[in-house]
């Protein structure tokens, strides 16, 4: 059952979070007791014995001991709960896996922990079944015209319900039907792509309506998602893109994000000293979802045919500000998000906005909608 899987290896992903965190702390304890007893010298070796000893001790059991909490309360919780409420069905226990898969989603993944998020089509939280049956039960009213609709790092897809009435409303009433994926934002931005488009290729094809017009939608990593997606089906041949004709991406870094190489940068300094040496390898250790944020993807090939449009945004009220050229949405620079060397059809700077805020404003989804009630040509 999803269900006790899910939270029977509370455990697991407990451990893999004290580790991570437990980690840096015993680095900089050792190096800095280290650096007092080089100073002490040899008359201060037996202490330093004992104390190493005492610490290594002390850091294994926190380790062990949290790891054992996390088992016991996974197991009590999964033999209470009832088999409908999984933990990636509810909306919080949803939001602190997409969290903790955010960052470290690729090594949840690799350890086959069950708390690894899965792709997936999700409706009011519940996956569904990418079968015709699966679909038709769930899109009891489809359209011709599917919009998928990709979340950003570390979120799920209630991301796009930030706002009521909001983009989802306006979609369903005038433009097609919201189609809502969750992915695993942790794992390499190039897997997640080859993932989505074999889903994308079943979606089109046992979709109750035949001959379906598809189109893309992706905020922040969700675009790069998107894209990478566009990118594996044309390498593989897939027939849905022959029915994709537009892409659309909000706040997406496609040259790389500031923020995500500031760190790379920063853990490059921090791994000078010896006494910060760990806060550097805690910073690497990163997933690489992460990581992929540092430069983007810049593979303007698979998406031939496919009209893109690139929203951006600054937090000045000037869009072409010097300071907004530079902070762009405080997240993602105008040069990245608008992506013009990647040839888009149409770009959009919006003044006054955040990254995080950019799918609860009114504004942003007008211009989604607009863009995909276009009926120019492909």
């Amino acid at each position: 059952m999803v269900i006790d899987d899910e939270l029977r290896d509370l455990g697991g992903a407990t451990s893999l979070v004290v580790e991570r965190l437990v980690g840096p702390v015993e680095g900089m304890h050792r190096a800095i007791s280290g650096n007092a007893f080089r100073y002490v010298g040899p008359a201060g070796r037996p202490v330093q014995v004992v104390h190493d000893g005492m610490v290594g001790g002390v850091y294994k059991a926190i380790r062990g001991g949290a790891g054992l909490l996390g088992a016991a309360a996974g197991a009590l919780a999964a033999s209470r709960l009832p088999e409908a409420s999984p933990v990636s069905g509810s909306r919080r226990g949803a939001g602190v896996q997409a969290a903790l898969n955010g960052v470290w989603g690729d090594e949840l993944d690799a350890r086959g922990n069950e708390l690894a998020v899965a792709l997936s089509i999700r409706r009011s939280g519940r996956m569904i079944p990418v079968d015709r049956d699966g679909l038709a039960d769930a899109y009891r009213e489809p359209s011709d015209h599917i919009v998928v609709l990709l979340h950003g790092l570390g979120q799920t897809e209630r991301c796009w319900t930030a706002s009521e009435p909001g983009l989802l409303d306006q979609l369903a009433g005038s433009v097609g039907t919201p189609v809502l994926v969750r992915y695993n934002s942790g794992l390499p931005v190039e897997r997640s792509g080859a993932e989505l488009a074999e889903l994308l290729e079943a979606l089109v094809e046992n979709w109750p309506v035949d001959e379906p017009r598809l189109s893309l939608v992706g905020y922040s990593m969700g675009g790069l998602v998107a894209r990478s997606a566009c990118v594996a089906a044309s390498a593989a041949g897939h027939e849905w893109m022959s029915h994709a004709r537009d892409l659309v991406t909000v706040g997406a870094p496609h040259h790389g994000s500031p923020i995500a190489r500031a760190a790379r940068l920063g853990s490059r300094a921090l791994g000078i000293a010896a006494t910060t040496r760990p806060l550097s390898r805690f910073i690497d250790t990163a997933s690489a979802g992460i990581k992929d944020l540092e430069d983007g993807v810049a593979d303007p090939e698979g998406t031939a045919g496919i009209r893109q449009h690139f929203m951006a945004a600054v937090v000045t009220a000037e869009e072409r500000h010097p300071v907004g050229v530079v902070a762009g949405d405080l997240i993602v620079r105008v040069a990245s998000a608008a992506g013009r060397m990647l040839g888009p059809s149409n770009v959009r700077v919006l003044g006054g906005k955040r990254h995080f805020s950019l799918l609860s404003d009114p504004e942003v989804a007008d211009q989604i909608v607009a863009w995909l009630e276009d009926p120019g040509p492909r």
